[in-house]
């Protein structure tokens, strides 16, 4: 292996270092540009068109017959702010960890976690409110979560009302 002159190895660090620091900060620049998380809410019956509108975008498409409208909205729901900045954060910290290299795995990655693609069909009363909510597609993102732990909570609720409306029957004689 040749010997360079110590100038030389000098300007070589300095040059991988500026490589390493251009390269590294994709996968957190990509963290931080992905969608935003939508408010869901607002497809509950009584919300005004226009906040639906406001909070997911112009519609792919609407109809009107008979005074009733309706919409198909086409969005991703993606991630909360601080979601965000703390991917960002963590790709950030593994690239300086491993001199850059875990862009080979974080730059795909936020390929892939780029947020769920959602597809509904919003149709309105005569005051232009929210009255019937479609999903075509993105159910699992419209599905309400109240905690860490709100999916296993709901089956034992579940059991415990058969539980208690089938006491019932027995107490009652059916």
């Amino acid at each position: 292996m040749p010997r360079f002159p110590s100038v030389t190895r000098a300007l070589i660090w300095v040059v991988a270092a500026f490589l390493t620091a251009g390269v590294s900060g994709c996968a957190a620049v990509k963290a931080t540009r992905q969608p935003d998380k939508k408010d869901l809410g607002v497809l509950h019956q009584g919300v005004p068109r226009t906040h639906v509108v406001a909070e997911l975008g112009r519609p792919e498409w609407t109809r009107e017959r008979d005074g009733i409208i309706t919409d198909v909205f086409s969005f991703k729901q993606g991630y909360s702010k601080g979601v965000k900045a703390t991917r960002a954060l963590a790709h950030g910290a593994a690239d300086v960890v491993t001199g850059g290299l875990w862009e080979v795995i974080g730059i795909p990655a936020e390929t892939l976690a780029d947020g769920t693609d959602v597809q509904v069909v919003v149709s309105y009363d005569n005051l232009e409110n929210v009255h019937a909510v479609q999903v075509i597609k993105g159910q699992k993102v419209l599905e309400e979560r109240r905690g860490l732990f709100a999916r296993r909570s709901k089956k034992p609720q579940a059991k415990q009302n058969a539980q208690l409306v089938s006491s019932r029957r027995k107490v009652a004689g059916r």
